[in-house]
């Protein structure tokens, strides 16, 4: 009888142990949630939806993945939250919504991380692009870059889709097989597609001097449309950051048309002479946000700009520093290139012709 309790004592033991070892548990205690139940949204291996219930705000949930899985939480509409389970371990949260502290180990320590310092940029968009981009492509295996993408690009209101493109094929191939990732990129082929025959129909709008600007002023020339106003902080900052780019392109087929929001003219004059912005066009018809071209390209949240071709159509949007010079280059390397070859297909004919 003895034996017989012991054997059924260790396989207790034993089930329990293994059971620790399949499962992974998140708990914590998070305040400032608008109801008492958190909504699971699951993204890898399977895309489907569960529920946490909090007591008092704190939790306990623990699930037996069979594989590494992806979900998020949904706290509210201030923050989502992306969770990486793995067999065996666990993860902690603690805080408020917007200002949680996670706790874990491997992705999810990783993406915490990535939050904590992007967080100290959230003052600089700017700083902050060019930092998602760099952790993107120093660590194309990390789960963490789902999260970064869609936070930083595709929920953005006028997503560069070119961009989010060239930055999924710096990731390894077992981030490109999640299926977020491949819905993703299917989604992309459509928007691009739309993207590549969009167009400004027409630029026509009064500068500080009274002067119209129009596609005849800038003629033959690729265009930096760049939207800001004097009430935006943001959008006078990447105002400054126009200048090293002025003066880099100064002597290409490039010009920056500043187009502003305000609906003030005597604010947007007392601006516009503060700062170093007279090197380039700034125009204001005094509508705000409805200005035919902003409702026309979809804008609606500044600071944003789009690159226009000398064929008025938009290459591509919120470029900046030296990602914009190089590009700009780039494409008038690229003219050049294609009427040599035109020239010299021209002078092929012409000796053809006379034989």
């Amino acid at each position: 009888m003895k034996k017989l309790l012991f054997f059924l004592f260790t396989l207790v033991v034993l089930a329990s142990g293994c059971g620790k070892k399949n499962t992974f548990t998140l708990e914590g205690s998070i305040k400032g949630l608008p109801s008492d139940t958190i909504l699971v949204f699951y993204q890898e291996p399977d895309y489907k939806l569960d529920t946490i219930l909090l007591s008092k705000g704190k939790f306990t949930y623990t699930i037996t993945p069979d594989t590494f899985t992806i979900f998020s939480l949904l706290l509210g509409e201030k923050q989502i939250l992306p969770i990486y389970a793995d067999k065996g371990e666990s993860v902690t949260l603690n805080g408020m919504v917007g200002e949680i502290e996670v706790k874990g180990k491997g992705e999810n320590a990783q993406l915490a991380k990535h939050i904590q310092y992007l967080n100290t940029l959230e003052n600089n968009k700017t700083a902050v692009m060019a930092a998602v981009d760099s952790l993107i492509k120093t660590n194309p295996h990390s789960y963490s870059n789902i999260y970064l993408i869609d936070k930083y690009y595709v929920q953005d209101s006028l997503p560069d889709y070119n961009h989010i493109d060239q930055l999924i094929k710096g990731l390894s191939g077992i981030i490109k097989d999640t299926p977020y990732i491949i819905d993703l990129q299917n989604k992309l082929s459509e928007k691009k597609e739309l993207t590549d025959h969009r167009y400004v129909s027409n630029i026509s709008c009064t500068d500080r001097e009274g002067k119209t600007i129009n596609w005849n002023s800038v003629k033959g020339k690729y265009i930096l449309l760049d939207f800001w106003a004097s009430w935006n902080k943001e959008s006078i900052a990447t105002q400054d950051s126009l200048v090293p780019v002025q003066k880099a392109l100064k002597k290409n087929k490039f010009v920056i048309i500043s187009l502003s929001l305000d609906l003030d003219k005597k604010e947007w004059m007392e601006k516009i002479i503060q700062r170093d912005t007279t090197q380039w066009k700034q125009v204001c018809d005094f509508k705000g946000w409805d200005n035919s071209i902003v409702k026309q390209q979809g804008i609606t949240r500044i600071p944003a700009n789009i690159l226009i071709g000398p064929d008025k159509r938009v290459i591509t949007q919120d470029i900046r520093g030296k990602e914009l010079i190089d590009k700009v280059k780039q494409l008038i390397e690229q003219d050049k290139e294609k009427e040599k070859a035109a020239k010299e297909a021209e002078r092929t004919r012409k000796r053809q012709n006379k034989k």
